[in-house]
C-alpha cells in the first residue's frame, strides 16, 4: 500500500462533502423559495424553474453519491491488496448502494413533480431525505 493510495481516497471523499454542502446550500435556497411560493409572496424564482432546479440538484447529488461510492470501492480495492479486514469497506458500499436507490427515488420524485408541474410531490422526498 502507497500513502498516496489512501490520501486519493481522502482527497475524492473531501471533493465530494464539499459538493455535497453545495447542494444542501442550494436545496435550502429551494426550500426557502417554495415556502415563498405557497405563501403567495414573492418567490426567488417562478415555479417552474424551482422545478428546473430541484431537477438538477438531484442529478448533481447522484453524481456526489458516485464520487462516494468511488472511492468506497477503492478503498475496498487498497485493503485487499494489504490483506486487511474488508467488513467496514463492504459496509461503506452496501451504505452507497442504498444512498444510490434513494438518490434514483429523488430523482424519479422530481421528475414527477416536472410533468406534473406540482412541488407538493418534489418536497415530501425533500423531508425524506434532510
Amino acid at each position: 500500500m502507497k500513502k498516496t493510495d489512501n490520501v486519493t481516497v481522502i482527497d475524492i471523499q473531501l471533493i465530494a462533502t464539499f459538493l455535497s454542502i453545495l447542494s444542501f446550500s442550494f436545496s435550502f435556497i429551494l426550500l426557502y423559495n417554495q415556502k415563498l411560493l405557497e405563501e403567495n409572496e414573492e418567490p426567488l424564482f417562478s415555479k417552474q424553474d424551482t422545478l428546473n432546479y430541484i431537477a438538477l440538484n438531484r442529478l448533481f447529488v447522484l453524481a456526489i453519491v458516485f464520487l462516494f461510492l468511488g472511492a468506497n470501492a477503492l478503498h475496498l480495492k487498497i485493503d485487499k491488496e494489504n490483506g486487511e479486514d474488508l467488513t467496514f469497506d463492504y459496509l461503506d458500499i452496501l451504505s452507497s448502494v442504498i444512498t444510490l436507490i434513494v438518490a434514483l427515488l429523488a430523482i424519479y420524485m422530481a421528475y414527477r413533480a416536472l410533468q406534473d408541474s406540482d412541488l407538493s410531490i418534489d418536497s415530501s422526498i425533500d423531508n425524506a431525505l434532510l
